[in-house]
């Protein structure tokens, strides 16, 4: 059978007007699913893998199931023809939940075997939803394109991630080269999530605390301040909304003007620890007996004494 040309992934619809505009040849599939937040796990059978996602992130986003499987699923039916094409392009940043969701693409199409698979990504800083036809047009012309032996390392990291075993994971990224030229220093913030050994705050937690400890009474203020000193998380308002409401009421009151409580002040000025919520983070759940803790001077993560 005759291959298509082209097949260009883009990470969400934030890319897709200036993409239009470029008039780059090829088919489009936009990927609108977000697996850097929520559970994932890599053992589970395909349907259930997408039902366990659909559960999430319905209840997250308060979206019906409807929608999710117009967005999402319907798209994520496109891969199954990834193999039909001669070139699979993906237009991912370099933030933390762009490379997570490259690395489950990547883990796809390493099964699935077009004849090329390439990488287009942007410096740090730079997004592929602000450039310009230009832009795009260079950036296709320099893009990476991928080894077998670098699709089998992201595959391999993606079933790490999506495993209960983040210390493999950071293991594996200590022993390879990356596959992916920003994908170390993402997967260094994704061991920031998780709690620190000496307080229990995560740094995007942390971060959140001490802005509003600073000053920063309102919404508005505290995400503009965050992705200003923090940019490489990639979040957006609904992952910082729901970041803030983890940490009522024990921490901050997140009613404008947003303050923190007097266990919040402890906490941020070292004098008390921080049991977390539950939360998943890849294939890990995080709670209040966390095996798992992001140790500030190694910077890495350890087993929780």
């Amino acid at each position: 059978m005759k291959k298509l040309s082209t097949l260009h992934i883009l990470n969400g619809d934030a890319s897709l007007p200036n993409f239009t505009k470029a008039n780059l040849p090829g088919q489009v599939l936009v990927w609108r699913e977000v697996l850097s937040e929520g559970p994932v796990h890599a053992d589970l059978p395909e349907s259930e893998f997408w039902q366990k996602r659909e559960e999430y992130i319905t209840r997250a986003t308060k979206e019906p199931a409807e929608a999710y499987h117009i967005k999402v699923l319907e798209e994520v039916q496109k891969l199954e023809q990834a193999h039909t094409f001669f070139e699979v392009i993906l237009w991912f940043d370099a933030d933390l939940m762009c490379q997570v969701n490259l690395l489950f693409l990547l883990s796809r199409l390493q099964q699935r075997r077009p004849a090329m698979v390439s990488v287009c990504t942007p410096g740090p800083g730079s997004s592929i939803g602000l450039l310009n036809s230009g832009q795009l047009q260079a950036l296709m012309e320099k893009r990476q394109q991928l080894t077998q032996d670098q699709l089998y390392s992201a595959g391999e990291i993606w079933e790490l991630y999506a495993s209960p075993h983040p210390l493999k994971l950071q293991l594996y990224l200590q022993q390879i080269s990356s596959p992916l030229p920003h994908l170390d220093e993402a997967m260094h913030l994704f061991f920031t999530r998780f709690p620190d050994c000496t307080d229990g705050l995560s740094q995007p937690e942390r971060a959140l605390l001490q802005f509003i400890q600073d000053g920063a009474t309102n919404m508005n203020a505290l995400m503009q301040q965050f992705w200003i000193e923090y940019p490489g998380y990639g979040f957006g308002d609904l992952q910082l909304e729901q970041l803030l409401s983890q940490l009522q009421p024990d921490l901050a009151q997140t009613t404008e003007p947003l303050k923190l409580s007097f266990f919040g002040e402890r906490v941020l000025q070292g004098y008390a620890n921080y049991k977390p919520k539950p939360y998943w983070l890849g294939g890990t759940e995080i709670n209040g007996n966390s095996r798992f803790c992001y140790d500030q001077e190694t910077k890495k993560l350890k087993p929780c004494a």
